[in-house]
């Protein structure tokens, strides 16, 4: 049997790289396609962060502010929200379709729900969030 192309584009982000395959064959299952026409928002600045989205086809532009300024561009293969997973802050920019983009989407519901239901995963999770922050301690002692 063939394996799950959403797996590969999970593993593909640092929050899922080390989480084991049945945890993010679980989470695939739980991962919507959403479409967005040119001009449309993914995603809004100020507003609650709900969830990730990882770009499958077009290219969504990352503004903020006001006037809006351009902080960059986002393609296929390359992922925003991550975050939002983890806790409700609010979004730091607008991200917009600058043509037809499709993205696929993990609410954090969806992902709660999962960790909940999964408790290995929720462990892997910890383990992996623990890491970093060792790793961030560590950079910041040494600078």
């Amino acid at each position: 049997m063939a394996d799950n192309p959403l797996i590969s584009t999970l593993s593909r982000v640092p929050l899922f790289r080390d989480v084991p395959h049945k945890s993010l064959e679980r989470l695939s299952k739980v991962v919507r396609e959403r479409t967005f026409k040119p001009g449309e928002a993914v995603v809004k600045e100020g507003e609650e962060g709900v969830g990730f989205f990882m770009i499958t086809e077009g290219e969504v532009a990352v503004v903020a502010g006001d006037p809006e300024k351009a902080l960059g561009t986002l393609k296929a293969g390359d992922f925003f929200g991550e975050m939002a997973l983890l806790d409700s802050h609010r979004r730091s920019a607008t991200v917009r379709a600058s043509v037809p983009t499709k993205c696929l989407a993990l609410s954090r519901w969806d992902f709660a729900a999962e960790v909940r239901a999964n408790p290995d995963l929720a462990m892997e999770l910890l383990t992996l969030m623990s890491r970093r922050v060792r790793e961030l301690d560590e950079r910041l002692a040494h600078d």
